[in-house]
């Protein structure tokens, strides 16, 4: 063990000690790409490209899981896995991770827009076929697609014959995979969401005043009289309440009282950002879900960690 300790302790001197460096790249790296290096004692070279990324999911497998067979949940992993992977080739995108119940996509730059759109809505029609087909599943996927700047590094381990796989993968570092990741999280499900409107009276803002000499302070209310509200998400809510000495405080004035509001979000199977959305529309102007406002966007999505406009749809292919 303490071999085995001192050798990790080594490795993570390494990495921390070497640089990283990224080389522009028009093509979608995979894991046995030469160029990128992961050994011990040289710099680390990574690539670096701006596309589209799309993640799509199974809605509820853990409770599809729990009511189905393992026979069914065998056939309907296989089949979705399959059919994905079938998608992604046929819009020109790259599979780069399967993790169980959800799969990423990378599109190569060139036309990414187009093929990232399109490829969504082939799996909108996978999962209908799907349906029809194994009728006593609630089949059902959600597809989030973001777009920016992708830094892709090697990570993993040297090793012989069939472990080489197993031990080597690809890690994408970068806002548009996080994004496209929290956006399939929401996507084709319905969301319960909660709001705190919270009533309290300002404080009095006498902070020009200090500086003067001739300031004394100031007798009386340091609250305005007039109450205002404030709306705030649940985090809000937690982190600007607090209590002292069993009453509630509110770190913006004199708390009065606050209400709960809870209401449900209905999301739609594709979740893209503006960005997705601009260059989709930019590259096909003329495109019927563009044309008609099939793409709506989402307001006040409070969806974690996506602080950009998005948009919804649920186009699929007329066949």
């Amino acid at each position: 063990m303490k071999n085995l300790l001192n050798e990790i302790t080594e490795d993570i001197k390494d990495i921390k000690a070497k640089k990283f460096e990224y080389i522009p790249t028009k093509s979608v790296p995979n894991r046995y790409d030469s160029s990128l290096t992961f050994e011990r004692g040289q710099n680390k070279i990574g690539k670096e490209l701006d596309t589209c990324v799309l993640f799509v999911d199974i809605r509820n497998s853990v409770a599809l899981n729990k009511k189905h067979h393992t026979q069914t949940m065998g056939r309907i992993y296989s089949v979705f896995t399959k059919s994905i992977l079938k998608a992604a080739k046929n819009h020109k995108g790259h599979v780069r991770n399967i993790i169980g119940d959800r799969v990423m996509i990378v599109f190569d730059p060139e036309n990414c827009f187009t093929n990232a759109i399109h490829c969504a809505y082939t799996i909108n029609n996978i999962s209908i076929s799907i349906n029809s087909i194994f009728t006593d599943v609630d089949f059902k996927c959600g597809i989030g697609i973001d777009y920016g700047n992708l830094k892709v590094i090697k990570v993993g381990l040297h090793r012989q014959g069939s472990e080489v796989a197993e031990n080597r993968n690809l890690v994408w570092v970068g806002y548009p995979a996080n994004i496209a990741s929290r956006l399939t999280d929401s996507a084709n499900k319905v969301i319960k969401t909660t709001k705190f409107k919270v009533t309290y009276k300002s404080l009095i803002d006498f902070s020009f005043l200090s500086s003067s000499p001739l300031f004394k302070g100031i007798g009386g209310s340091p609250f305005l009289d007039s109450n205002i509200t404030d709306t705030l998400t649940q985090d809000e809510f937690c982190e600007k309440i607090n209590f002292e000495n069993s009453k509630m405080k509110y770190s913006k004035g004199e708390f009065i009282k606050f209400e709960k509001i809870s209401s449900l979000k209905i999301f739609k199977k594709i979740i893209i950002t503006k960005s997705v959305y601009d260059g989709y529309k930019n590259t096909n102007p003329n495109d019927l879900a563009i044309k008609n406002n099939w793409w709506s966007i989402v307001e006040d999505h409070e969806i974690k960690d996506v602080n950009v406009e998005i948009y919804q749809s649920s186009v699929k292919w007329t066949i």
